[in-house]
């Protein structure tokens, strides 16, 4: 395969890795205008960006194997396909409970674009080049973080609510069609296992990981004590889950990728501990900045974009810098860097200026700059070829349920400062216009910082766990 087929092939799936997150933004800044339209309860309207966040994590392993055993980029095109219809249905939808299902659909889509983006990129591109090229794909995830806030606002300000779905259905489209024109050539689909579907094993991990996602999910609707048998009753399938691989003859997952690569289970705990110390940070400053600290909108979304926007810039850098030197140390570096920028800003208080938010801000995006590429490319990299579809299905299901763990951790440990009705409301995007005891969520604030700096500390030793034998690991 020449060269530029290869770039070809990197810039249709980035792409796809720039439509996941990009949706995601934008779902949830139509949500105040979708219930104004529908006349919704919280409880009813938070389901729209719910349901597109719960498909994501609970079907990529199972995607992935399917993905490994029938073609990857069919089924790449076909989340494109599944993804269109969803955004299509969700632009009609003449009521929430459609909407929602449509969400769900679109979401179920993105985890077919998600899962084999990243798999194609680490087929098509030897070791030596690999982590440039996953350093671009995460680039393009960081931008889709990056417009959303400002084209979402635009869109929701000057436009229906559809236009936040009817925007993704040409990227798709187009995505796809360009599949056909620039894939043509490449030749990853032929590689297929005859082997059958572990249908028992992918209903009883889809049932866990499900029932943790809603649990989480919920936890931030209601309260984490009174849906706690939905934790319960995932952790219990996913011991099953474990016990029933262990004995059948072709796993959905195959569980020594765990207890027998080093490589591969330090890097995605690792990952998974990146998501549930980073992801919440977007939602909390939105609430110090605009409600406590008084910012405007166009200044705290300024102040925001600062860590993406380093995060863009370093990914790249940082992916091909593994290629030469190994993803261990620069894996680790980046979660210390983060770790360090977390402990900075536990100091930050409503009298701090916007020289001393940005800089912390800026540190923490040069840390995940750092991190996500190298660790995505030792992940990809300790793996056979027949396997990439789970290892990417494995990381991605880390990372939305680290995200969704991150949200749980800093809501609940905000409720603290702040009246539940208040922190769901935020989560809603409704504007509050109560009074916010300052003192009590700078404490709430602080304990956030203080754990996602530990939990990244912790992040930082984990990565060194993998192996040092190649520069892949």
């Amino acid at each position: 395969m020449g060269k530029d087929e290869k770039v070809k092939a990197l810039f249709v799936t980035s792409l796809g890795s720039f439509l996941t997150p990009f949706t995601s933004s934008l779902i949830s800044f139509a949500v105040p205008k979708i219930a104004g339209t529908f006349h919704s309860t919280f409880t009813d309207i938070v389901w729209v960006p719910m349901a597109y966040l719960i498909a994501l994590p609970t079907f990529m392993i199972l995607l992935g194997r399917l993905s490994d055993m029938y073609g990857r980029i069919r089924f790449y095109r076909i989340g494109f396909i599944i993804f269109s219809i969803g955004a299509l249905l969700a632009s009609i939808a003449d009521n929430i409970y459609f909407l929602i299902i449509s969400s769900f659909v679109m979401g179920f889509g993105g985890a077919l674009i998600g899962t084999n983006a990243t798999a194609i990129i680490s087929i098509v591109y030897p070791k030596e080049r690999r982590g440039w090229a996953l350093g671009i794909n995460a680039m393009s995830v960081y931008l889709g973080l990056t417009m959303a806030p400002v084209l979402g606002g635009i869109l929701t300000q000057f436009f229906l609510w559809q236009a936040i779905f009817l925007i993704n259905i040409p990227i798709a489209i187009g995505a796809l069609i360009l599949t056909f024109i620039y894939m043509k050539r490449i030749k990853i689909d032929e590689i297929k296992k005859k082997e059958k579907i572990d249908v028992a094993g992918s209903l009883i991990f889809t049932g866990s990981i499900f029932s943790i996602v809603l649990y989480l999910s919920l936890g931030q609707i209601y309260d984490f004590t009174s849906t706690v048998y939905l934790l319960i009753v995932g952790l219990m399938l996913i011991f099953a889950f474990v016990l029933y691989e262990r004995r059948v003859q072709s796993p959905m997952l195959d569980i020594s990728l765990f207890t027998a690569n080093r490589t591969f289970a330090a890097a995605n705990f690792t990952a998974f501990l990146n998501y549930v110390s980073t992801f919440s940070i977007t939602f909390v400053f939105s609430i110090f900045l605009q409600m406590v600290i008084g910012y405007p909108p166009f200044i705290a979304g300024m102040l925001l974009m600062v860590e993406p926007i380093l995060m863009v810039i370093f990914s790249p850098i940082s992916g091909k810098l593994s290629d030469r030197y190994g993803s261990r140390g620069i894996a680790s570096a980046g979660m210390l860097i983060i770790a360090i920028a977390f402990f900075i800003l536990s100091f930050i208080n409503t009298k701090s200026g916007i020289a001393s938010i940005a800089i912390p801000l800026g540190i923490l995006g040069v840390g995940f700059g750092l991190f996500s590429a190298p660790n995505t490319n030792s992940v990809m990299g300790s793996v056979n070829t027949s396997k990439v579809g789970v290892a990417s299905g494995t990381l991605g299901t880390m990372r939305f349920t680290g995200q969704l763990l991150s949200l749980a951790l800093a809501s609940a440990i905000l409720s603290v400062s702040l009246p539940h009705s208040m922190l769901l409301q935020m989560f809603s995007g409704v504007t509050v216009k109560s009074q916010v005891d300052v003192s009590a969520f700078e404490n709430g604030f602080r304990i956030i910082m203080i754990l996602s700096g530990i939990l990244s500390l912790i992040g930082s030793y984990t990565s060194l766990l993998r192996t040092k034998k190649s520069p892949e690991s």
